[in-house]
């Protein structure tokens, strides 16, 4: 980097990193929006090796002698400015329902923060053959212009009988699941196959082994498997010998998620002591560099007086709607790290349906996730050094947390308001370059940035409403960035 790097102190204790470019930097200047010249810059990992014992508030980026733009320093340490090369951890999430347009917009609303997605596009069916769901060019390409990878993933459902029969056929079906992700030039494939047993460990890994032969080496093969804090042997948690499985998989997608259960009793989904211990179980089988840590972007509901519902799935942002609704007491448990509400619904009031079931009047308790609980266990990657982190399901999720997802991921504080409080929106910045992205619109970015169409044509003197991809747009000192 031809510019130079001064730390300039605010009155609240925080700094702000000055980058100054003379004028034969001045086009460099111009155009440091981009991520790979961000990722060569040194900006990310100047602030990666001082964050940690110096509050960074923000970037400013001067060309010039002029004021370029005003950026959260948290931006730099997310996905968006790190490459893997630069240190990022790897970042993924499963998308489960809703069509190729609505998966688009969950990703989208990521920030950059995703390196991979993986669709529901590989079943399996009652004789163990691939079952292949309808494959999406267009989310495939969407993808691509982003950057993210696009790795299907291969499910029983928790059918048992299925998962075995798919195993006992290894061969055939790894065969299948080659052929489509050369067919549709797909990023790989991670498997997902639940409920077997003890009796079909050696079938799995060979299975894992066989698909790593016949998909090129540069694609993904992965691997769901159970979190296991106890390491038993027997059941759906024998089936996975992580040791075996980690030889031939690029890593193991830890399912740290339903300590508690449907029809078991009410608690957490995923306390940090439960995710740390299966952690450590993890390590005592593979290497760091092969363990990616799953998180829930669910809670789980129970009827507090009777047994009509016994720990039903709910998605966090329904959750949040049901706080708000029945006013709900929510705790945050410190031994967990998990936030639990408690609440009651009385004759009249809004009615839920969870897992096909409308509550009925009475009292529940919902224990579920939020940006503290995340955090923790987003900690707990960085304190052991793993590959990853990944989530189930994309959508699920209160999609503020992604403001300071990849600071949580990789290390970092979180940008901060005056009080010394995390933000929950976007910080605001003096200046801005967007640059227009697929699946983009003038309303889309007007709503990103907290302004009307009208406005941001105005600003940038479109005279009509079609944008390209690539498309550079000013946005006004007073909207706030994402």
């Amino acid at each position: 980097m031809n510019g130079s790097l001064r730390l300039i102190p605010n009155n609240d204790g925080s700094y702000d990193l000055l980058v100054e470019y003379g004028r034969s930097d001045a086009e460099f200047g111009a155009d440091f929006f981009s991520r790979d010249r961000l990722s060569k810059s040194g900006i990310s990992e100047f602030i990666k090796k001082n964050a940690q014992n110096i509050k960074i508030s923000s970037v400013r980026i001067i060309a010039a002698g002029t004021l370029l733009a005003v950026i959260p320093a948290a931006s730099f340490l997310s996905a968006n400015a790190l490459t893997p090369e630069d240190g990022a951890r790897y970042a993924m999430a499963y998308l489960y329902g809703g069509d190729a347009q609505r998966q688009i917009e969950y990703v989208a609303r990521t920030n950059n923060t995703l390196q991979t997605v993986s669709p529901s596009w590989f079943d399996i069916n009652a004789d163990g053959s691939l079952k292949l769901n309808p494959v999406s060019k267009t989310f495939i390409d969407n993808m691509r212009s982003g950057g993210v990878k696009v790795v299907p993933f291969l499910s029983n459902h928790w059918d048992r009988a299925s998962g075995q029969n798919a195993l006992k056929n290894a061969e055939p079906l790894s065969a299948q699941i080659a052929h489509y992700i050369s067919l549709y030039n797909l990023d790989g494939v991670n498997v997902d196959i639940e409920n077997v047993t003890e009796a079909q460990r050696g079938q799995y890994t060979e299975f894992v082994r066989l698909l790593r032969q016949k998909i090129p080496a540069h694609k993904e093969v992965s691997v769901a498997v159970a979190a296991n804090p106890n390491g038993w042997k027997i059941g759906w948690h024998g089936s996975y010998d992580y040791a075996a499985l980690a030889k031939n998989a690029d890593h193991l997608m830890m399912m740290t998620y339903d300590e508690h259960y449907e029809g078991g009793a009410a608690g957490p989904v995923a306390s940090v002591g439960f995710v740390e211990n299966s952690i450590k179980y993890a390590l005592s089988q593979t290497t760091a560099d092969k363990l990616v840590v799953g998180l829930p972007f669910y809670g789980r509901i129970w009827s507090v007086n009777n047994n009509s519902v016994m720990g039903k799935g709910i998605a966090i942002d329904t959750i949040n709607s049901m706080i708000k609704d029945y006013k709900a007491a929510v705790t945050f448990d410190a031994a967990s790290q998990s936030p639990k509400a408690e609440f009651e619904i009385k004759k009249g009031d809004k009615q839920y349906v969870v897992g096909g079931i409308p509550l009925p009047p009475g009292k529940y308790v919902v224990w579920f996730e939020d940006s503290r609980s995340l955090q923790a266990k987003l900690s707990l990657v960085r304190k052991y050094d793993l590959k990853g982190a990944g989530s189930w399901a994309l959508g699920q999720e209160d999609a503020s947390i992604w403001n300071d997802y990849g600071v949580w991921l990789n290390g970092g504080n979180p940008a901060k308001d005056a009080d010394g409080k995390a933000q929950s929106k976007p910080s605001v910045i003096e200046s801005a370059v967007y640059t227009v992205v697929a699946g983009d619109s003038l309303w889309k970015i007007s709503q990103k940035f907290g302004m009307t169409v009208d406005n941001l044509k105005a600003y940038n003197k479109l005279t009509s409403d079609v944008i390209k991809i690539g498309q550079k747009l000013a946005i006004p000192p007073s909207a706030p960035r994402q």
